[in-house]
């Protein structure tokens, strides 16, 4: 069974060399070897992304930790507000590490007495919806944790003034 990825390239696929209707009159779809190199092409792409939000999350912790140590020294509920910060950021972190997870567990499921790629090629799409969910929840948190420092920021920077 084809996943939901897979079947809009096909279809961006078909459409793109002139198909007017959903039967599978020409032009046809794409072939395995096309599809493969598309998939493997998304993975890339989620991979490099993940690496650069799994960067930015990096440098979130290290000014989150910055301001952990001035806040520690005023040990209130910014305190524990920081490391709850520290925490999201690095569970963002966490679902970048499993977006640029290296896997090859399609192979298992590559007989070869049968000669189709029907079974990789349902993997890979499987593997790019789920890394595709993934690092669209790392995201999310990040964006959180992005609003969280700033809010903290302007609190802690606020009280400090007032003092």
């Amino acid at each position: 069974m084809p996943r939901e990825v897979l079947q809009k390239y096909v279809h961006m696929f078909r459409v793109n060399a002139g198909a007017t209707t959903p039967l599978p009159d020409p032009p046809a779809g794409p072939t395995d070897q096309e599809k493969i190199k598309w998939l493997y092409d998304v993975l890339t792409i989620l991979d490099s992304k993940a690496g650069a939000l799994l960067a930015f999350d990096g440098l979130l912790v290290a000014a989150v930790a910055l301001m952990y140590d001035r806040m520690s020294q005023e040990a209130g509920w910014l305190h524990y507000a920081s490391l709850g910060l520290m925490l999201v950021t690095l569970a963002a972190a966490l679902l970048c590490l499993f977006v640029a997870h290296v896997s090859y567990a399609f192979l298992g499921k590559i007989d070869p007495a049968i000669y189709n790629n029907t079974a990789e090629i349902d993997e890979l799409a499987r593997l790019v919806e789920v890394r595709t969910h993934r690092l669209w929840r790392g995201w999310n948190l990040s964006v959180i944790a992005v609003f969280l420092f700033i809010g903290l920021l302007i609190i802690f920077l606020f009280s400090a003034l007032c003092k």
